[in-house]
């Protein structure tokens, strides 16, 4: 054999021997399993991390009185029929005249009482709504033969209306006010006569809120027949409200903010003066925060503050028109008798 037969046939044997054994290695190394990892510390993608605290649902209206029936008038500041139409299934009147009531029907606006109302009607009470000035009866007429009176929009309510209801307040009539955010002016010339008044702007809060930093959580300042129950309370836009002689039945906490000076700290939203009670929101009266946090709670004892009180012994002016408006000739002079027309001769007797 040639030396250059010999120098190719050992060239192919060292590099066969080559490839044999790199695969072999090869094969080892693939063999072998992939390295440990350590765990993530923190998974990605965290729903719990993302979505905003909310509070509980589920919670029911219920009364704990067990009075004798009273009968609550409600006034709502705007219209009374809804625009779902639809035929009352509450045995509940329109001043004079039964109502094609909304109740749970939508975008009407007694919707917004509805679980006030049912409470009440439930537990045999009966309610009645009055719609202001274009009512077919005054409200002194109306609260003559009431027992508490409710109302969510202060600010219209005609001069001699707020005057009945003052006159109701003081006989001992069991009132509630709902006055949202912008009705400050209206509430304090409403209240001030029993220590009331309202602030400017709105409260919100950046940390206690549910879901979100207008829909605040508030909290009872001590116990109270307005709070007897209640833990937390969901109000989705809370006015300040304050009393001269007393304490907040609730108030928000440290963390809330008012909208016109950006200050932090507790403001409260619920106050009550003797037979007067105020809310500074509305909103938890509907059906769908009736349910939220204790709610539930708040409106069945503000239900059971309406129908628990003495009856009131009021008593109003002289006759005035719907609205409060003294009607033609209506006015009676003092001493409240009317004088009597005196006699004259018909036309052409007249003697000398």
């Amino acid at each position: 054999m040639s030396v250059d037969l010999r120098t190719t046939v050992g060239a192919f044997a060292l590099v066969f021997l080559a490839v044999v054994g790199a695969a072999a290695v090869g094969g080892v190394v693939l063999d072998d399993a992939p390295p440990e990892t350590e765990p993530v510390a923190s998974e990605h993608w965290q729903l719990d991390a993302v979505e905003p605290e909310t509070v509980s649902e589920g919670g029911t209206v219920e009364m704990e009185s067990d009075e004798p029936s009273n009968t609550v008038v409600v006034h709502l500041g705007g219209g009374t029929a809804g625009l779902g139409g639809g035929t009352s299934i509450l045995p509940i009147e329109d001043a004079d005249r039964p109502a094609e009531a909304d109740i749970g029907t939508l975008g009407g606006v007694r919707r917004g009482v509805a679980p006030l109302t049912a409470a009440l009607v439930e537990s045999g009470h009966e309610v009645r709504f009055y719609g202001g000035v274009t009512s077919r009866q005054r409200l002194s007429t109306i609260l003559s033969d009431a027992d508490a009176f409710v109302t969510t929009n202060p600010g219209a309510l005609s001069g001699p209306d707020a005057d009945a209801v003052e006159s109701f307040v003081e006989a001992g009539g069991r009132t509630l006010v709902a006055s949202d955010p912008g009705g400050a002016g209206a509430l304090t010339d409403f209240g001030s006569p029993f220590g009331v008044y309202g602030e400017a702007g709105y409260v919100y809060d950046m940390v206690n809120n549910d879901a979100n930093y207008l829909s605040v959580l508030v909290e009872p300042t001590g116990p109270g027949a307005l709070t007897e129950g209640v833990e937390r309370v969901v109000l989705r836009g809370a006015a300040p409200v304050g009393v001269a002689d007393g304490s907040a039945s609730l108030a928000t906490a440290e963390t809330s903010r008012l909208s016109t000076t950006r200050e932090a700290g507790s403001y409260g939203v619920a106050v009550r003066s003797d037979s007067l009670a105020v809310v500074g929101d509305s909103s938890f009266l509907e059906p769908e925060n009736a349910g939220r946090a204790d709610n539930g709670v708040l409106i069945g004892n503000v239900a059971d503050f309406l129908v628990t009180g003495e009856n009131p012994d009021v008593s109003f002016g002289p006759p005035t028109g719907p609205g409060g408006a003294v009607p033609p000739g209506g006015a009676v002079p003092p001493g409240g008798a009317t004088p009597t027309p005196e006699p004259t001769d018909p036309s052409g007797n007249a003697t000398a």
